[in-house]
């Protein structure tokens, strides 16, 4: 997922650090250990709550766009299959192609993060743009006292999973780049899969939890005016707030490619 300026907490950074070396060392070691699933399974979920990794992208797209229990499972599945595309590409490139002859792997990482908080705006100016036009579609005469959302988009959910996952994990990088030395590339990259699992399962909790909450609060709007004035805010305050989180990703981005120039 992509990196963030914020310093995790330092019981959180140990934790994260001692479960990727810990996985790094089995990967190398010889002999198949089933317990390097569960441990990969770990540092996925250690790795999504840390400060980051799209848990505030998904809780705001799936209360501004009025999503499903299938959709934050759809979009937690999408981060997963992305980041193991992401790490399985750059690991290839990286080994075989010489790539690491041409950009160092903080300028890659932080290209990447560039082009995941565009994606980010993008995604979250096109639901401001999607969420202007319904009101004004709906906003003559329909003063029933609910919602006239259409649900989630896929579209949205497929460019949000994109800019979720594309930027590797380090430790998933490791992972799979010791596994090719080492002749273990299959194991290694199921590991990886393993590890990307992880993150959408932390993500996909995040989402039932943010779609929990927001159901607490239509049911604490009794009234008709109340419960229309959250569903027509919730919607554009999450629009501008994941155009804001894209927009702190890509400046980011831009400080870390300035400062390795």
């Amino acid at each position: 997922m992509p990196p963030t300026a914020v310093a995790a907490r330092p019981g959180h950074a140990l934790l994260v650090s001692a479960l990727d070396d810990r996985l790094v060392d089995l990967v190398g070691s010889p002999g198949f250990v089933p317990f390097t699933f569960a441990l990969a399974f770990a540092a996925g979920a250690a790795h999504a709550l840390g400060p980051g990794h799209g848990k505030s992208l998904a809780a705001a797209y799936l209360v501004g766009s009025e999503g499903k229990v299938r959709d934050a499972a759809w979009l937690g599945a999408s981060v997963a299959l992305m980041h193991t595309v992401s790490v399985l590409v750059v690991a290839l490139a990286w080994t075989f192609l010489s790539l690491s002859d041409l950009l160092s792997l903080e300028r890659l990482t932080s290209g990447l993060q560039l082009v995941a908080g565009l994606l980010v705006v993008g995604v979250g100016l096109w639901l401001l743009r999607r969420h202007l036009r319904g009101c004004h579609g709906h906003g003559h005469g329909h003063g029933h006292g609910h919602g006239h959302g259409h649900g989630v988009s896929r579209p949205g959910l497929v460019l949000l999973g994109m800019s979720g996952g594309l930027t590797p994990s380090p430790a998933a990088f490791l992972v799979l780049v010791t596994g090719i030395f080492t002749g273990r590339s299959g194991f290694a990259l199921l590991l990886v899969v393993t590890f990307g699992l992880g993150l959408a399962c932390v993500l996909f909790g995040v989402g039932l939890l943010a779609l929990a909450g927001r159901d607490l609060v239509v049911r604490a709007a009794e009234s008709g005016a109340l419960l229309a004035l959250a569903t027509r805010v919730a919607p554009a305050l999450a629009a501008v707030a994941i155009t804001g989180i894209g927009m702190v990703l890509a400046t980011t981005a831009v400080g870390r490619l300035a400062g390795a120039a």
